[in-house]
């Protein structure tokens, strides 16, 4: 039986890089032994994903629900992997649905409280997650293409952007991860066929079947090795966690 390690989630609000009402930061808060970001910042592989189209099926009306999220063939699979092989995960997706009215952020809080548990139960860490809340008119410095939840995370969590990877299912993941820095991964697994236009003007490093395609592709590059035993210990996630409270 896989050892596990009782841990809370933590929720706090944020500002947005471009200062307007923030993104959310949600991250696990682990005891000293594990937590990352207690660790040196080159002890780490760094990977940013896209949610919805890379983790989750995309929904035309978006995902509003916990009963709305249904993974995509491999993801949880890919998350473990990426996991074991000592990547550091760290979600950022565009959430426009919230500042549309479609979804509360309590609502979008408990979607993402309940992604990080079922991954966790399945052997994957998620050691950050920022969305942003806004609608493409506003003109955010957050929103994808635009790198802010990108550059924000890394610099909470002293990512090494230029080692880090970004993959995402549409151009505007790509853009916004070559705009940070960050080698990139096309998957063919959300909205973006290859012929879109937007392949051609923002081409990825390498593309992808799937968010699993990509992590086998991630890990055989990178030559990773499993780290020893003692630092696989599965995370469980306790659901007694703070209620977020929001600042303007």
């Amino acid at each position: 039986m896989r050892a596990t390690v009782a841990r809370s989630i933590r929720i706090e609000s944020i500002r947005s890089p471009c200062s307007q009402v923030g993104c959310l930061r949600l991250r696990p808060r682990l005891n000293d032994r594990y937590d990352m970001n207690h660790q040196s910042s080159t002890r780490w592989r760094n990977v940013f994903l896209d949610r919805d189209g890379v983790i989750n099926e995309n929904r035309v009306d978006h995902v509003k629900t916990w009963a709305e999220f249904h993974w995509l063939p491999g993801a949880l699979e890919g998350l473990r992997l990426l996991t074991e092989h000592g990547f550091r995960i760290f979600i950022v997706t565009n959430q426009a649905a919230v500042n549309r009215g479609l979804i509360t952020r309590s609502d979008l809080t408990e979607i993402h409280r309940r992604m990080i548990t079922v991954a966790a139960a399945h052997g994957a860490t998620i050691a950050g997650l920022r969305f942003c809340p806004h609608r493409p008119d506003e003109a955010c410095g957050c929103r994808k293409p635009q790198p802010g939840m990108l550059l924000d995370l890394a610099r909470e969590h002293q990512v090494d952007l230029a080692a880090a990877y970004m993959i995402g299912d549409a151009p505007s993941d790509i853009a916004a991860g070559q705009a940070a820095g960050c080698r990139t991964i096309l998957v063919l697994s959300g909205r973006t066929p290859l012929d879109h236009p937007g392949v051609q003007e923002h081409p990825p490093t390498h593309i992808a079947a799937n968010l699993l395609d990509a992590a086998r592709w991630l890990c055989a590059r990178a030559a990773c090795v499993p780290f020893p035993a003692e630092q696989q210990k599965r995370d469980s996630y306790t659901l007694d966690h703070p209620a977020p409270v929001y600042s303007k």
